[in-house]
């Protein structure tokens, strides 16, 4: 028998978050029928915002620090803009979870308050509004992790770094939504409902740091952080038309969060942040990394590494990037992917980097093996246990720790586990050392690669229901490597035509599926992103590796 319904849960939940938003908001409703495809480019242009608030809303966090700093914006008139886009981001998008626009003021005005009485901010993110993804705990409000279990529990705790963005001067006003204990590649879950993408309401914004996505790109964030342990940054990033950046563990603070698999570490989960600018990931890094901060004092798991700056030398010198093509093994891109990496390799050769074909067939279908069992061996009783006594039902995508719980491999053992781990870091090693064996013929070793994020521009909504499938990302997770996405293009109807079906030999059944959803009518549209991954631990290089690839892609346009 069921502790308690499920649905009954929900209803508190999101009557708590309507009546938050009510307090302050009363955002306009359109048919949807009357909604363009274009969900942010239709809500600049209704009359929802003033000039003044269009003006805020739609500058990155260098510029609002800056205003804010010299007083030209207030903390609180900021903070207001962003309050009601979210508001407005809601309505249109269902992205967020609990709203924090009473402390969000109040947080505000004391931050206005303290630069006019000492002419000095609190720190480098003095007045930034902050989106932050559900597992972050800001107490008292939960962290449901889109789960019955917990959508109504306060909490006692902040995790760590909620309190160090707070010390650094960051205004929190919301939380967003996520997929059930953050483990699918979309934003659907029981309690909050289905999130959708704001650049194209037909498509996801990904998961499981699909609210951020969505609430990003419809600008009502300037910042977030999301979490990623098989591509819950990267995914929404690149499907949102944005940077994310996903760290090696031991960079950003991790301590005190809530995870939909307590205790497992055969993956490491972490944090980064999500922005429209890579300035923003720039500036948030070069904060919580600094040596004023020194988050390692205080986070047990992190390195004692401060944030470095130009660590590319000699500056200006050419990079090594291996290119992953249209297939890591196992699918195939859709056509509107593989033009983004055509553009990518092409401008990158035009401004003399140094680019080759970097094959994903040898070690990459077996890393994607490894990481999906792990995660239903180790999550199978995890999550099982958090949803049954809701009777909240498993998605189609998650079914899988049904069955592994079902048939008792929800407490794997020692033995299996001292399996996996001894497998890891073969697959690792091996990695290594292929990509160090590209120091040869007198050349020097690789940089980076460069890859998709997904087979998808970004799917339909429900497709990854249907086709889940992570391994373009997943195997950074694995690797422990750090990965930044990039904006690149749009799924253009003309340019992008569908492949022939009966010349195209398909990799796998999945390959076959996914290949045969592509309809460039109504992927139109659609953004367009890549990745650029880097050895474990060089977060700094990669950010500035990523800067390089957005500049030769801006002048060969």
């Amino acid at each position: 028998m069921a502790t308690a319904d499920y649905k009954q849960i929900s209803a508190i939940a999101r009557k708590r978050r309507a009546a938050n938003i009510a307090a302050y908001y009363k955002t306009p409703t359109w048919n949807e029928a009357d909604l363009p495809r274009n969900l942010t480019e239709f809500a600049l242009k209704s009359g929802y915002y003033t000039d003044d608030e269009l003006a805020i809303i739609q500058s990155e966090a260098d510029v609002i620090l800056d205003k804010i700093k010299t007083k030209a914006w207030t903390a609180l008139r900021v903070t207001q803009a962003f309050c009601k886009a979210s508001a407005l981001a809601q309505e249109l998008t269902n992205c967020l979870t609990e709203v924090l626009y009473a402390e969000a003021f109040e947080r505000a005005k004391y931050l206005d308050d303290y630069l006019a009485r000492t002419g000095r901010t609190i720190g480098p993110l003095h007045g930034l509004p902050i989106s932050l993804k559900d597992c972050f705990i800001t107490a008292p409000h939960p962290s449901s992790i889109g789960m019955a279990a917990y959508a109504n529990e306060p909490l006692q705790k902040d995790t760590l770094l909620v309190t160090i963005l707070r010390d650094l001067g960051a205004v929190f006003y919301v939380k967003t939504n996520v997929p059930t204990a953050m483990m699918m590649a979309e934003t659907n879950n029981n309690i909050w409902g289905e999130c959708r993408n704001a650049l194209h309401k037909g498509l996801s914004p990904g998961g499981s740091s699909g609210g951020e996505g969505a609430l990003i790109a419809f600008k009502a964030s300037p910042l977030g952080v999301g979490t990623d342990i098989g591509g819950s940054i990267r995914i929404p990033a690149a499907w949102s038309y944005m940077y994310g950046l996903k760290p090696s563990f031991g960079r950003y603070p991790v301590y005190g969060g809530k995870s939909g698999i307590p205790g497992q570490e055969h993956i490491l989960a972490v944090n980064g942040p999500m922005s429209r600018s890579l300035k923003s990931l720039q500036i948030y890094s070069e904060a919580v990394l600094s040596e004023n901060v020194a988050p390692w004092e205080v986070d047990h798991k992190l390195l004692p590494i401060p944030w470095r700056k130009n660590v590319i030398q000699p500056p200006g010198r050419k990079l090594r990037i291996g290119i992953i093509g249209i297939d890591d093994g196992l699918t195939t891109v859709h056509p509107p992917v593989e033009r983004a990496i055509n553009m990518t390799r092409a401008a990158l050769e035009k401004a003399g980097h140094d680019v080759f074909t970097w094959s994903a067939s040898e070690d990459h279908p077996a890393i994607v093996k490894n990481i999906q069992a792990a995660f239903f061996d180790l999550g199978a009783a995890a999550i099982t246990d958090l949803l049954k006594p809701y009777d909240e039902p498993f998605f189609p995508s998650m079914e899988g720790y049904g069955i592994a719980a079902a048939a008792g491999e929800g407490g794997i053992g020692p033995t299996k586990m001292r399996l996996m781990n001894l497998k890891r870091n073969e697959l690792q090693k091996a990695y290594l050392d292929r990509w160090n064996a590209t120091a040869a013929d007198g050349k020097p070793r690789m940089d980076a690669i460069i890859c998709a994020c997904s087979p998808w521009a970004a799917p339909r909504l429900g497709q990854t229901q249907e086709n889940f499938y992570v391994g373009w990302t997943g195997f950074v997770n694995y690797l422990d490597f750090p990965a930044c996405t990039f904006p690149v293009t749009l799924a253009d109807k003309t340019l992008d035509k569908p492949r022939d079906k009966a010349s195209f030999n398909q990799l796998s059944d999945i390959d076959g599926r996914i290949q045969a959803d592509y309809d460039a009518d109504f992927y139109h549209g659609a953004p367009v992103a890549l990745q650029v991954v880097g050895k474990r631990l060089e977060e700094e290089k990669v950010l500035e590796m990523t800067q390089i690839v957005a500049d030769a892609l801006k002048a060969a346009s």
